[in-house]
């Protein structure tokens, strides 16, 4: 990974987590994290919606009734209710 400076303007929410994933120590469980992170977000940003354009969702919100939609928010459900509340 680089280690060349980005200067760029986060908000709170993303500065809170770019620290949390900081703040994981170097290991295999870090690299894994941050790949299933990626793999994540690239499947939320690339749902395989049929009505899906290249200018956005032709529904203009993700959370409408569609099946691809609906697949995604019950994943981040599912994913939610997975993760231990306290440490």
């Amino acid at each position: 990974m680089s280690q060349e400076t980005i200067t760029t303007t986060l908000t709170p929410e993303e500065w809170r987590i770019i620290l949390a994933v900081r703040e994981i120590p170097h290991s295999p469980l870090r690299s894994k994290v941050a790949k299933v992170m990626d793999d994540l977000i690239f499947y939320i940003r690339n749902p395989r919606c049929e009505g899906m354009q290249a200018d956005g969702f032709p529904c203009g919100d993700p959370r409408n009734n569609c099946e691809e939609c609906h697949r995604i928010w019950e994943l981040l459900d599912r994913l939610g209710e997975q993760v231990p509340k306290e440490a």
